[in-house]
């Protein structure tokens, strides 16, 4: 396809236009993967082999192509094949296409189907055993043919490389790659046991916890600072310890059950606690966090592709329970 900068009248480009078209028009879908895959396998036998054809046929389709375009789109050597310029671009419009299309057929044999098959779902720890694993049975009994893998990690998981087809992501949104639907948000408050407040005092200002026994979470990046901030006011960081620094969350929320000190959580996770009374929120008056960016809970999956039916279904049946504001928050 040979690009020309000489300036050309109206009519000249005109008949240029409807004689691409017409030579686009002697492709097809089919000549235009295998194109794509030549290109990404950078040889005609290894294509040959996966489509279980010969070399000379997948050859003779990518000549037909270069015959029907009037250009050369594949430089080839003995070793390998590599494309031209010409071929680079075919090959960035191809996937474009292709990938509408797959999108079309999808949508279109969705339409009458119920969400089946499994979907590999990773959460966090602790958030999986206390807002996924509850409704796993109402999932499933909703949507008997779906098939749910929840592995829980709070480890950094890419569902790029991984093999995941959802992930819970809690914390600040950055990653362009993928796409993502708020589940809610976190927000955290600063709380301690009604005995721990009685023997220790209950503070007044962020200032006075460095008399206070905090309980810290550390985790890869270093023991967390909390933020503090009273509305329309900047944040304020504050580096605490006391008795306990740990990695995990719920030895930090028994510590603090028991009466050793004031934590910072997500409501997410204290939520039912001080719900019941077992811990009391402090410093209201005041936001609390532990970053300086807003904080997220959201089902997350590559960029590339429309979702599924089956992790459409996870994702509209997550926010259904959750509600908004997410029932923790009540």
């Amino acid at each position: 396809m040979a690009l020309h900068c000489e300036k050309q009248d109206n009519n000249e480009n005109t008949f240029a236009g409807y004689a691409l078209m017409e030579d686009f028009s002697q492709l097809n879908f089919r000549s235009l993967r295998l194109f794509v895959a030549v290109v990404d396998q950078g040889s005609f036998s290894e294509v040959a082999r996966r489509e279980a054809m010969s070399p000379s046929s997948v050859s003779r389709v990518i000549q037909q192509m270069e015959q029907a375009l009037q250009t050369q789109l594949l430089y080839r050597n003995t070793r390998a094949v590599s494309p031209t310029e010409s071929g680079l671009l075919l090959t960035h419009h191809a996937r474009q296409v292709l990938d509408q299309l797959e999108q079309a057929m999808r949508g279109l044999q969705e339409q009458e189907r119920e969400p089946s098959g499994l979907v590999r779902i990773n959460a966090p720890v602790v958030f999986g055993q206390r807002h996924l694993a509850p409704w796993l049975h109402e999932l499933c009994a909703r949507y008997p043919k779906l098939q749910i893998e929840l592995m829980q990690t709070d480890d950094f998981i890419d569902p790029l490389h991984d093999a995941t087809d959802l992930l819970i992501r809690i914390g600040v949104m950055a990653d362009s790659s993928l796409q993502s639907r708020t589940l809610g948000y976190q927000y955290f408050t600063l709380a301690a046991s009604p005995a721990y407040l009685a023997r220790a005092g209950i503070p007044t200002s962020p200032w006075e916890l460095t008399q206070h026994s905090c309980l810290v979470f550390k985790g890869f990046a270093g023991s967390q600072r909390w933020f503090f901030r009273q509305p329309d006011e900047t944040w304020q960081p504050y580096t605490l310890r006391g008795v306990l620094t740990s990695n995990n969350a719920e030895t930090l929320t028994q510590a603090a059950l028991d009466g050793m000190g004031l934590v910072v959580f997500p409501t997410w996770l204290i939520g039912d606690a001080l719900h019941g009374g077992h811990l009391v929120s402090v410093l209201e008056e005041y936001q609390v966090s532990t970053s300086l960016e807003a904080q997220t809970i959201s089902a997350v999956y590559p960029n590339s592709k429309k979702p599924s039916i089956k992790v459409r279904a996870v994702i509209d049946f997550l926010l259904e329970k959750f509600g908004e504001p997410a029932y923790w928050e009540r």
